[in-house]
C-alpha cells in the first residue's frame, strides 16, 4: 500500500500542477469565476488522474471492470464537492485569496482521493 501512495502522490503532483496550472489561468488571466474556474481545472486533472493511476499506480487490481471508471468519477466527484465546498468557505466566508485556498483544498482532496480509489474504485 505504501508504494502504492507515493506512487498515486506523484501522480497526484502532476495533476495538482494540471489543475492549478488551469485553475490560475483562467481565474488570473480571464477572470472566470474562482469555482469555475477550479472545476475546469479539476476536470483537466481528472482525465489525466485516470489514465495514469490506472495504468500504473493500482495496475494489479481490477481494471477490466466496466464499472472502474464510473467509481473513479464518484470519488472525483466526491473530491470536487469538498474542494469547491472548501473555497466558498474560504473565499467567501473568511476572505482568504482563492489562489491560496485552492492549494489548501488541493491538499486536502488528496487523502479523500487516495483512500477512495484505492479501497473502491481500484480495488
Amino acid at each position: 500500500m505504501l508504494t502504492q501512495f507515493i506512487k498515486f502522490s506523484i501522480v497526484g503532483i502532476f495533476n495538482t500542477l494540471i489543475h492549478y496550472a488551469v485553475f490560475y489561468y483562467l481565474y488570473s488571466y480571464l477572470g472566470l469565476y474562482h469555482l469555475l474556474a477550479s472545476a475546469t481545472g479539476f476536470c483537466f486533472a481528472v482525465t489525466n488522474s485516470y489514465f495514469v493511476n490506472k495504468h500504473w499506480t493500482f495496475k494489479g487490481s481490477d481494471t477490466k471492470s466496466r464499472y472502474l471508471f464510473i467509481r473513479f468519477l464518484i470519488v472525483n466527484l466526491i473530491s470536487l464537492t469538498i474542494n469547491l465546498t472548501g473555497m466558498l468557505i474560504l473565499v467567501e466566508l473568511f476572505l482568504i485569496n482563492p489562489l491560496l485556498a485552492q492549494l489548501l483544498m488541493i491538499i486536502i482532496t488528496l487523502v479523500v482521493n487516495f483512500m477512495g480509489n484505492k479501497f473502491w474504485s481500484f480495488r
